[in-house]
């Protein structure tokens, strides 16, 4: 006798697939949260390892050394402007520069010498970044009080590469915006405003010698308090702070300082955002 089939399976339910979908996407959401607790404690440890050490910052105490690391700083935003120079270029090249003024004492006496470091500094930071980049008397031709030949260019690019120890990237608020950015959850369409104002006020305070007693992530935590202040509703700028001190755990009152720093010092990027 012919044995009858056996029954087929029986169809999953509806609320079975949904309580397997929900379990996917929680799983999803905490292998997101796990990997980018992971890239914020790698940032934060290199930023530890690279940033340079508040005490040995001489440009608050030396008003000569303050006043030529601005007019380097200046000219390197200039060139940058011309060529068309990403923000990372230009931010890179000025955390070489301030790397270097920590590490070594520089001759005031001799104002060239700042000139020389800015450039070869912005030439590395170039190399790295740019796909065209400018011949090193190209460089010059922008405002520069002096020129050099490019074999002493190359030969202040070895020291500064020594001095750095060959660590070319190093961590900067840059990197800290754009991980903010993303943990923030932001709406999709308002984080590429987010991350462009926050890089323009960001090449607009880097002149002022004070913010280098700031780390890269709480100088940009207040850059990005700044700018969500002046571009979202209050309730949304609460939210996005408490969310950013319990991403970062930094204290408050450096939080609080830094920001007013900002608030001090840029008064030209303040009209822009609000108009």
């Amino acid at each position: 006798m012919v044995q009858p089939p056996p029954p087929p399976p029986p169809t999953p339910t509806t609320t079975s697939i949904t309580t397997v979908t929900k379990h996917s996407k929680n799983l999803l959401l905490d292998h997101d949260q796990f990997w980018e607790e992971i890239e914020l404690h790698l940032l934060l440890s290199k930023e530890a390892q690279t940033h340079p050490d508040p005490t040995l910052n001489n440009c608050e105490t030396d008003v000569s050394l303050t006043s030529a690391r601005r007019n380097a700083v200046e000219w390197i935003l200039k060139v940058g402007g011309q060529y068309s120079f990403s923000a990372l270029t230009l931010v890179l090249s000025v955390s070489y520069l301030d790397q270097f003024l920590s590490t070594l004492q520089i001759q005031i006496d001799k104002p060239w010498m700042m000139q020389l470091i800015a450039v070869a500094c912005l030439s590395l930071a170039a190399k790295l970044e740019e796909t065209h980049v400018p011949l090193l008397l190209d460089l010059q031709a922008v405002e520069a009080r002096y020129v050099f030949e490019p074999k002493s260019v190359q030969r202040m690019e070895l020291l500064v590469l020594s001095t750095l120890k060959w660590k070319m990237y190093p961590v900067t608020p840059i990197c800290f915006i754009n991980h903010f950015i993303e943990k923030l959850d932001a709406k999709t369409c308002y984080q590429p405003e987010l991350r462009i104002l926050s890089e323009h006020v960001l090449l607009s305070v880097v002149t002022d010698s004070r913010f280098v007693c700031y780390r890269p992530s709480e100088l940009a935590a207040a850059i990005m308090i700044y700018v969500i202040n002046r571009t979202r509703a209050n309730s949304q700028s609460v939210n996005y702070k408490k969310k950013l001190l319990s991403i970062l755990k930094i204290s408050t009152d450096r939080l609080e300082g830094c920001n007013q720093l900002i608030v001090g010092s840029s008064s030209d990027v303040q009209i822009q955002l609000c108009t």
